[in-house]
């Protein structure tokens, strides 16, 4: 199959040039069509750093990431951020997608009051079906339970600004998501809900979580960051630890070989 994301020998310094350390070490995997892909590693070794990468949001020293051509996908940061001023309904339509702009010049001719290129609005809403966004995104904020789409976000908690980026990820279809921690300030029926329509959409996913039991249920393959090189395990998070604790194990004999011949 043609993969959906190529990630090849990518390699991410920070510092300056006499005194540069290195986060990434010529990373390389690809993301299958309806794969679940996880992230794992230990704080500070470089998870984030590799979304935001791959992402767009950062640069990098050297390597590629390519994606199939004309591939829509939608990033779910760690930390969200929006202009001020935007309503919870606008924040959702905050995306370069056709469609969901539309919905959002909707919006604005409604809440403004100016009505003089309504008429066109309608007929392109109507051509691209966009009405049945507007109505998934309320039912998906509702899902999340999030109600009032009216108010300001600024105003918004940390857990709801979170909910509503991902609402605002989910609804423009995207082919590939990237999620930075999706179950962060969900409870258990947001988190059982996420799980059920990420399942049912034709999507590929690649994310880093805490969650163990959101891995175990969802992921097919865990990559593995440990002193920046990868490890990859196809399999959920419950086969990830067997085989890991396998390749420890290894390690570990081999360093007592090595020390016993030493000693001799």
């Amino acid at each position: 199959m043609n993969p959906v994301l190529q990630v090849k020998q990518v390699e991410k310094y920070f510092g300056r040039a006499n005194n540069l350390t290195r986060a990434l070490n010529q990373i390389s995997f690809e993301v299958q069509p309806g794969e679940f892909v996880a992230i794992m590693g230990a704080s500070g070794s470089g998870k984030t750093t590799l979304l935001n990468i791959i992402a767009g949001k950062e640069d990098y020293d050297s390597g590629a990431v390519v994606f199939r051509n004309d591939l829509r996908v939608g990033y779910l940061e760690q930390m969200p951020h929006y202009p001020d001023g935007l309503t919870v309904l606008q924040a959702c339509f905050y995306s370069p997608n056709e469609t969901v702009r539309l919905i959002a010049e909707y919006e604005q001719a409604m809440a403004s009051g100016d009505h003089s290129n309504l008429e066109d609005i309608l007929l392109r809403m109507d051509n691209l079906k966009a009405w049945d966004y507007e109505q998934r995104t309320k039912q998906i904020l509702g899902q999340l339970k999030i109600h009032n789409f009216d108010q300001k976000m600024e105003t918004l908690s940390g857990g709801q600004l979170k909910r509503v980026a991902l609402a605002n990820v989910l609804i423009t279809d995207p082919e590939l998501i990237i999620l930075d921690e999706p179950t962060n300030h969900l409870d258990l029926e947001m988190t059982e809900w996420l799980e059920g329509y990420l399942s049912r959409a034709n999507i590929s996913i690649l994310m880093v979580t805490h969650d163990r039991y959101f891995l175990d249920r969802v992921c097919s393959e865990i990559i593995e960051i440990d002193r920046k090189q990868i490890y990859q395990y196809k399999g959920n998070y419950s086969y990830y630890l067997e085989k890991r604790q396998e390749r420890m194990d290894a390690l570990n004999a081999e360093v007592d070989r090595a020390s016993n011949l030493l000693r001799k």
